[in-house]
């Protein structure tokens, strides 16, 4: 073997390698605001934020997505058990809740663009943030420029 082609190859190291220790898993992420695309099957990771002052909480961080009317029509939903330890000043939180999208009937609003809040579902006097048209459901494929672009005798 050459001895450029050794160095050559002593350079080469693997993916696998080179990501030991990394987190690898692959998410799509939308800022506050912005228009997240999804489809049945797909998971909605939810993440807020908090800040608590007082005794331990011990509450369930709850999101939904669906359509605010009047009040919130709730389509898909998750949520995930929190606590929150014992604080003489105010602490800033993290939270998260992966919400499932499933297959729901084709009625005349699906698909289309959703609504999503959250709550701290025995505190709601935490308040109940609300983000309007950011969840796009696709629940079924979409076509474009479908046409003839040619024949020939063969």
């Amino acid at each position: 073997m050459e001895p450029d082609a050794r160095v050559a190859q002593a350079r080469i190291v693997s993916v696998e390698h080179l990501l030991k220790g990394v987190d690898t898993e692959i998410a799509i992420a939308a800022a506050p605001g912005e228009i997240l695309t999804v489809y049945p099957g797909d998971t909605v990771r939810v993440r807020a934020s908090i800040d608590y002052m007082g005794p331990t909480l011990n509450d369930t961080f709850y999101v939904a997505i669906g359509n605010r009317v009047v009040a919130f029509d709730e389509i898909w939903v998750g949520s995930v058990p929190i606590s929150l330890p014992q604080s003489t000043s105010f602490v800033t939180y993290q939270l998260t809740a992966d919400v499932p999208i499933t297959q729901v009937a084709l009625l005349p609003w699906t698909p289309g663009y959703f609504d999503m809040y959250c709550k701290l579902v025995g505190n709601l006097g935490a308040g109940l943030p609300e983000l309007s048209n950011v969840i796009q459901v696709l629940l079924k494929g979409q076509f474009k420029n479908f046409k003839i672009t040619g024949y020939d005798k063969v």
